[in-house]
């Protein structure tokens, strides 16, 4: 199975720290994520990184330039990933996803007692949650999860998390310029 992964960080194999991505926010501790197009990686391939330099357009009254810090936009690489048949739950759609891992969730609101992922209320134990969802798939003998026509945004795309970095060989690097 050939799938894709963007990143802002240049590795040579993966490691669960180095290839978490913080764009998928709620989900990053899940396991590590993947796309079945380059050009939906490709939009994880980009981030930012603070600058701090001399202005060369601000100064100080005595004529020195005055210190600036600026966030500047990064591009990142996409890798190409080779995985060796792994044992996937599969999900028909993201709703299908969300219902199975809410019952590890522990949300927050004023409005109601008994909330779901669909109330938007403030998910409490986020980690805690990735972490025995995915211990009960793994359990089940499951190496990730595919979720179909997931929303990022790049568009809809297939998604996969795999739970071990162990399984995933890279067989490319591009750069996301």
């Amino acid at each position: 199975m050939i799938v894709y992964h963007g990143s802002i960080r240049k590795f040579d194999h993966f490691h669960k720290e180095h290839a978490i991505q913080k764009s998928m926010k709620e989900f990053d501790t899940i396991g590590i994520w993947l796309s079945s197009d380059f050009e939906s990686a490709k939009s994880f391939a980009f981030g930012t990184e603070t600058v701090i330099e001399k202005s060369d357009t601000e100064f100080w009254e005595d004529g020195l330039p005055k210190v600036v810090e600026y966030d500047k936009q990064v591009p990142g690489f996409v890798y190409k990933v080779y995985i060796d048949e792994p044992i996937l739950k599969d999900y028909d759609s993201y709703e299908h996803f969300m219902n199975e891992r809410d019952p590890y969730c522990d949300y927050a609101s004023t409005k109601k007692r008994h909330l779901t992922w669909k109330d938007k209320a403030i998910l409490l134990n986020k980690d805690e949650a990735n972490a025995e969802f995915r211990k009960s798939l793994v359990k089940k003998g499951y190496d990730g999860i595919a979720v179909r026509k997931m929303a990022i945004e790049a568009g809809d795309t297939d998604m996969y998390c795999i739970f071990s970095d162990d399984l995933l060989q890279i067989a490319g690097v591009f750069s996301a310029e």
